[in-house]
């Protein structure tokens, strides 16, 4: 059993300073003080070390409630801590053993997992506490939100703390710690509540836990089950599935090999067919290239004798051509000399036409301009007389305008004058009732300042007083602030730049490792594909199956003294623009197996005869006895760049550079075309030849190949190999270089990140500082700055209102002064201003007259200035007329003399065309008799060419159908040899042996009757294959790995089975023993409380129920009260002092059962007078000796029952402090020794008086 030792404060609610209760262990501590003060704070910070987890519980309203606040005098503190130290009572804990059973062994096969999953640390901790004597629990909350649990100084999680207190009165349903007011709420609670404390006295909470996690286990195995059957399901389809297919598997293999014995019969016998075929084809094929040679020949000649022919037919052409060009040059030549004598005439005649009309036009302008001419001269006299009448109009209109401005400007004058005299007259007016209003408003302003001096006095003397104390505050706190200030500045200097260096680095950091992933990958990806490249070319995979066990048969030693070189493709490169041509035409070629000399060549020979299967063609490197022949067929020219040859494309590589290609007809005699049509025309003049163009096409005499090649060939495969092996060696040294520059990098940081946190720790620290003074430095200084200011504006105020006392009496005399002034001046004005009136009337009369003889002068000029400008209009437009007429002459005049002189010019060139049109008629005749001539000649020369193309025509034709024939018998050659190697793969592909070794051990099979019966059966069986379906062949490996796997799960289903028996075993025991332990303590404490009740009312009957008795593993509990002399009623109906004296006899009674470490009751004897009062202290001093009581009082009684007083007062407003009390054991009277301050200890003494 532990007992409560001591109780650290800091920061908790009103406790700003460290405080330390210390207690014996054992008996009664009362806690004292006035309202207000804070007792209440002391159990709610042991309830809140304890876990409490509602803020409402400790009379707040969030959590962050509990940390303090703050006061006038003191700033909010950052963090609330509770410590609490128990230690173990060796007596208390012999009582608890001798009083309450101890729990039986629920199951000896139970795992020790499903033990509580807290019971580890439970015994860790009770060792602790043996070892040290004490356990010490902390609780700490920031503002932040951070909180921590710590025991024994170790960090630990709220559900340790609860299970250590299990069972104790201070776990979750704590009922050891009565708080203020709730006394009657163990009463007023629901019954299952009220159950809940008793399970809790019983001891059953622990079982419930481990109840709790056996539920868990227990649904977690059951969901595990449901998974098991799920995949247990599964398997058991996957299971049947693959019995049918190793069913399947099984007939497959049958009909398989049946199937094989039909195919080698039939393969065999249609091998032989077709070599038989092979040789008749070849034969007919010798005569038909011997027959189209003969008509070749005989075409040959045909042609030449035709080109003669075609020759001098195009130079009798030529000479036609020439005579019908001079023909029709001469035609063309009279026929324009016609045209131009045409053209002529009749721009004669028009010369003339024109020339008749000018001077009909001459005459007609001379009559106008002496019309013109006279009418200018009438014109000019009116205009002449009208100008004078308009001088004269305009001076006498001058003259009544400077009559008119004379009157008006003596108007003018006397309007002004008037208005200036009514203006000064309503300035008099306003003057004068505003020296009036501000004579007023002086009196009731020297009222107010009389007033507001009195005032401004007394704020400035407060003020002086109030500025002379902050001065000096102010003073010691500007110190201490720069100080820290000026450390802060330098560690907040030296922070930023760390943190720009650490930047700096982390994005230097980040774009390198992106650097290195993406490098790395690209990497990776090369070396990927230049291993992929390697290992294709150094396994040849894009040779032969042929070829490639020939290879492994030397590499495996099965080929004596036989060492090939190595295939064609090894040692040739290609220029890349021809490197797919070059591929698709010299397929089989580049498969050629290079040997050093004819001997390696037998050898492989004799190897491919006895251990290889298949074919091959050897090339032997030695060129000496190629060099002798001599044999050459014809070639084509190569000099206009049209063809190249293939061979000068080609290189060899790897030390070989003798190879005797010459005598390989498909390189030697092979040409690249720079487009189709110039290889289709070269293949038919020199059918021994191939002509390939750029994009693959091969032409070879009248037959053209081509098509798609899917895939990379062993050329463009070597060339890849290159380029990545070259790539692969930059990325490897750009990756290494990035990777140590990562690795420098990361180290950097590292130490610069380090750094950063040890400056960065530092200036924390530093800034609460400097928040803290620098709040309380602003604080005093906005005290200062308003205090300041109030005595500033005091003075301020005190000056302004004296200097508006002395300049509104001086302003009241002057106004007095003005307004006499104003009064006599009005008066003079309104005598002046009549007369003026007066004299004004008869100016605007005058004004009025002039303005009339004004406007009649002003129109008659208007008139007679429109008739004036009228007349100048019509002047000038003759005058403009005149010279526009006089111009017209001049330009017929000019006319008339360039028409005349092209009339005579025309007439003299026609007589000249006349002639000339006479000579070119006599030369028209004879060219037309020269072309006559020669279209004879080229009549003749065209009937013979036709005779010969005729017969040249049916020439071609017989050697066409020669070539078609020979054409046909290559096709059926090269449809019997593609079928012996369609044979060929069918039987590799499908029986894997070569034919030869098929048709060693098979039966020949005559006719075709036999072979098509032999294929249909072949054909039946493959039906029946197919109709099996897809066939896994690893069907029987999976049915048997299948079948294990369901045997696992059936094991594992059992298992989880009897894991759910077992829990379900142990969760039956646990509610037995829960149930047994509730009875018991039920009835226990129901004895305990009847006692209890009686003693604490002296009489009466207090008692629990079960709600549901029925259901007593779920009833909540009722409690029935009669106090003497009552009915037994319900405890609502109960007074304030009745329940609670009834919550305490039930609390004792559950103490009596199950002692709790320590009990905390809080004003619980605030409703009880002195005699229950008194009963209640005897009953809490019998039960000391088991639990601990703390009890917050204000009653003496209670008091004077405790063995330690703790005093609680509020020296400082909003800080609790605690003052130590001890008694004097010696004295009846049991006097008060205080160590606190007079103050503290007055408010004490009254508290406990």
């Amino acid at each position: 059993m532990l007992k409560l030792k001591r109780v650290e404060i800091h920061g908790f609610k009103s406790f700003y300073d460290r405080t330390e209760m210390k207690f014996n262990g054992s008996g009664i501590a009362a806690v004292v003080g006035p309202n207000g003060c804070g007792k209440s704070n002391l159990s709610d910070a042991i309830s809140w070390v304890l876990g409490e987890q509602s803020a409402k519980s400790l009379r707040g309203s969030r959590m962050e409630d509990v940390i303090f606040a703050g006061t006038r005098d003191r700033k909010p503190l950052g963090m609330a801590a509770v410590t609490m130290t128990l230690v173990p009572d060796e007596r208390a804990l012999a009582s608890v053993h001798a009083h309450q059973p101890s729990a039986p062994h629920l199951n000896g096969n139970v795992p020790q997992s499903q033990a509580p999953e807290q019971a580890p640390f439970k015994t860790e901790a009770a060792k602790t506490a043996e070892r040290s004597g004490e356990i010490t629990i902390t609780r700490r909350l920031y503002r932040s939100g951070d909180s921590e649990y710590l025991i024994n100084g170790r960090a630990a999680r709220l559900r340790d703390i609860q299970d250590l207190f299990l069972g104790t009165g201070l776990g979750p349903e704590s009922y050891a710690i009565i708080e203020q007011g709730r006394i009657g709420q163990i009463l007023s609670n629901k019954p299952q509540d009220r159950r809940n404390v008793i399970e809790e006295a019983a001891g059953i909470t622990k079982f419930k836990t481990r109840k709790r996690l056996a539920e868990a286990k227990l649904e977690n195995a059951k969901q595990n089950l449901s998974r098991v059957f799920d995949i247990m399901e599964e398997v058991t389809r996957q299971v049947n599935s693959l019995k049918r297919q190793a069913a399947k598997t099984r007939r497959y293999t049958e009909l398989k090999a049946e199937a094989t014995g039909y195919l080698r019969q039939v393969l065999a016998a249609r091998f032989r067919m077709l070599e038989r075929e092979t040789a008749k084809v070849t034969i007919e094929l010798n005569l038909a290239n011997s027959a189209l040679e003969e008509a070749h020949s005989a075409i040959a000649e045909r042609e030449t004798s035709q080109t003669s022919l075609v020759e001098s037919c195009y130079a009798n052409e030529e000479r036609l051509t020439a005579a019908r060009q001079r023909l029709a040059s001469l035609h063309l030549e009279a026929e324009r000399a016609r045209g131009q004598l045409e053209y002529q005439s009749k721009q004669i005649e028009q010369i003339e036409r024109r020339l008749a009309s000018g001077a009909q036009e001459a005459q007609a302008l001379e009559a106008q301009q002496h019309e013109r001419a006279a009418a200018f001269e009438r014109q000019s006299i009116e205009l002449e007389t009208l100008a004078a009448d308009c001088a004269s109009a305009r001076q006498h209109l001058e003259e009544r305008s400077s009559e008119r401005q004379q009157s008006q400007a003596r108007l003018a004058e006397h309007e002004r004058a008037l208005e200036a005299a009514r203006q000064k007259m309503l300035r008099l007016l306003g003057e004068s009732s505003g020296f009036k209003n501000r004579i007023t408003q002086v009196d009731a302003q020297l009222a107010s300042v009389d007033r507001d001096t009195a005032r401004a006095k007394a704020e400035e003397q407060q003020s002086e007083s109030d500025l002379a104390r902050l001065q000096l505050a102010k003073s010691q706190l500007s110190d201490r602030l720069a100080a820290r200030q000026t450390e802060l500045i330098s560690l907040t200097d030296q922070r930023n730049a760390l943190q720009q260096a650490l930047q700096e680095k982390r994005a230097s950091f980040n774009e390198t490792r992106q650097s290195v992933d993406r490098l790395r990958s690209d990497h990776s990806r090369i070396k990927a594909r230049k291993d992929s490249l390697e290992e294709i070319i150094l396994h040849r995979s894009y040779t032969t199956e042929t070829v490639k066990r020939l290879f492994t048969a030397v590499e495996r030693g099965r080929a004596q003294d036989l060492r090939p070189v190595g295939v064609l493709a090894d040692f040739l490169e290609v220029d890349p623009q021809l490197e797919k041509a070059a591929e698709e035409f010299l397929h089989d070629e580049l498969e050629y197996v290079v040997v050093r000399d004819w001997s390696d060549a037998d050898r492989g020979i004799e190897l491919m005869r006895g251990e290889v299967d298949g074919r091959a063609t050897f090339l032997v490197e030695d060129a000496r006895e190629a060099a002798e022949f001599s044999g050459e067929l014809p070639r084509p020219a190569t000099q206009s760049g049209a063809l190249t040859p293939l061979a000068d494309a080609l290189r060899f590589t790897n030390g070989i550079a003798n190879l005797p290609l010459h005598l390989l007809p498909r390189i030697s005699y092979c040409y690249v075309a720079t487009d189709r049509s110039i290889a289709r025309q070269m293949a038919i003049r020199f059918p021994h030849c191939w002509f390939l163009s750029t994009d693959g096409v091969n032409y070879h005499g009248q037959s053209v190949s081509g098509g798609k090649k899917t895939g990379a060939g062993p050329l463009a495969l070597k060339r890849e190999l290159r380029d990545v092996s070259q790539l692969e060696k930059s990325k490897a040294a750009e990756l290494a270089a990035a990777q140590t520059n990562l690795a420098d990098l990361e180290r950097s940081i590292a130490a610069m990140a380090e750094q950063l946190e040890s400056v960065r720790a530092r200036q924390q620290a530093e800034e609460k500082d400097v928040l803290a003074l620098d709040h309380e430095s602003r604080k005093l200084a906005e005290e200062f700055q308003r205090t300041q200011s109030r005595l500033s504006r005091a003075r301020l105020e005190l000056d302004r209102l004296a200097r508006d006392s002395v300049q509104l009496k001086a302003n009241a005399a002057r106004d007095r002064d003005a307004l006499a002034q104003c009064e006599q001046l009005r008066s003079q004005e309104e005598r002046g201003l009549e007369s003026a009136r007066d004299i004004l009337a008869g100016l605007q009369s005058e004004v009025a007259r002039a303005a009339e003889e004004h406007s009649n002068v002003r129109a008659r000029l208007a008139g007679l200035e429109e008739r004036r400008r009228s007349l100048a209009d019509h002047c000038s437009r003759i005058e403009s007329q005149i010279r526009e007429a006089a111009q017209r002459q001049n330009d017929l005049a000019r006319e008339t003399d360039r028409l005349t002189s092209e009339r005579a010019q025309y007439l003299a060139s026609n007589a000249d065309l006349d002639a000339k049109a006479t000579g070119l008629k006599d030369s028209i005749a004879a060219a037309d008799a020269a072309v006559s001539r020669l279209a004879d000649r080229e009549a003749e020369l065209r009937a013979a060419l036709a005779a010969a193309d005729e017969e040249l025509k049916e020439m071609r034709q017989r050697a066409q159908t020669l070539q078609e024939q020979r054409s046909e018998l290559h096709v059926s050659l090269a449809r019997a040899e593609s079928d012996l190697k369609h044979l060929e793969e069918t039987c590799q592909n499908e029986l894997d042996a070569t034919l030869a070794q098929l048709v060693e051990g098979v039966e020949t099979i005559a006719g075709e009757a036999a072979i098509q019966e032999l294929d249909s059966k072949w054909t039946e069986v493959r039906r029946k294959i197919e109709a099996l379906g897809p066939v896994n062949s690893q069907a029987l490996e999976e049915y048997e790995e299948a079948q294990q796997r369901q045997d696992f799960l059936s094991a594992q289903r059992q298992d989880l089975l009897d894991s759910i028996r077992d829990t379900e075993k142990l969760i039956h025991e646990i509610d037995a023993e829960s149930r047994k332990r509730f009875t018991d303590a039920f009835h226990a404490i129901n004895a305990n409380f009847r006692e209890m009740f009686k003693t604490l009312f002296g009489g009466g009957v207090g008692e629990m129920r079960l709600s549901d008795e029925e259901n007593a593993a779920e009833s909540g509990i009722d409690i029935v009260a009669s106090p003497p002399g009552k009915k037994l009623q319900s405890i609502l109906l109960l007074s304030g002092g009745e329940k609670s004296l009834t919550a305490m006899a039930l609390l004792m009674a559950i103490f009596q059962y199950t002692p709790s470490p320590f009990c905390i009751l809080d004003e619980v004897d605030a409703p009880l007078d002195e005699p229950n009062i008194e009963r209640l202290t005897r009953l809490l001093r019998d039960m000391a000796d088991q639990t601990q009581f703390i009890v917050i009082t204000h009653a003496k009684r209670t008091m004077e029952a405790a063995q330690a007083l703790y005093g609680v007062t509020m020296q400082e407003p909003g800080i609790s402090k605690l003052v130590s009390v001890k008694f004097n054991q010696n004295a009846q009277a049991r006097q008060l020794q205080l160590d606190a301050k007079p103050e503290p200890a007055r408010d004490l003494e009254a508290a406990i008086a």
